[in-house]
């Protein structure tokens, strides 16, 4: 889709004119917290998602072995490290139910 000049005009024009009418206080459905000419972001937290994540890092070892990792990145890195693809699936999915409990 192409955009022409006078379109972009245009849009901006329509856009003008709303500010407009907006401050001279034809719109009264503006929240307090939004600046005259700024705009607004709302970010919500659903607090249950928070809880699972908490949940989740409690469960994970806090002390993780230098000697584990050393042992893991050499052998990924001369080709040794093999991952069983049926335990990689069911952890995914372990996790994926987990996380969908809820819904």
């Amino acid at each position: 889709m192409k955009i022409s000049n006078d379109q972009l005009i245009s849009v901006g024009d329509r856009f003008k004119s709303e500010a407009v009418e907006k401050s001279n206080g034809t719109s009264h459905n503006k929240p307090a917290n939004v600046a005259q000419w700024g705009d607004r972001v709302d970010l919500s937290v659903n607090s249950s998602d928070i809880e699972k994540l908490k949940q989740t890092m409690q469960g994970m070892p806090s002390d993780v072995s230098a000697e584990r990792i050393a042992s893991l990145k050499s052998s990924i890195a001369d080709g040794t490290y093999s991952v069983s693809g049926q335990k990689v699936a069911e952890k995914l999915l372990d996790n994926w139910k987990s996380l969908n409990v809820d819904k």
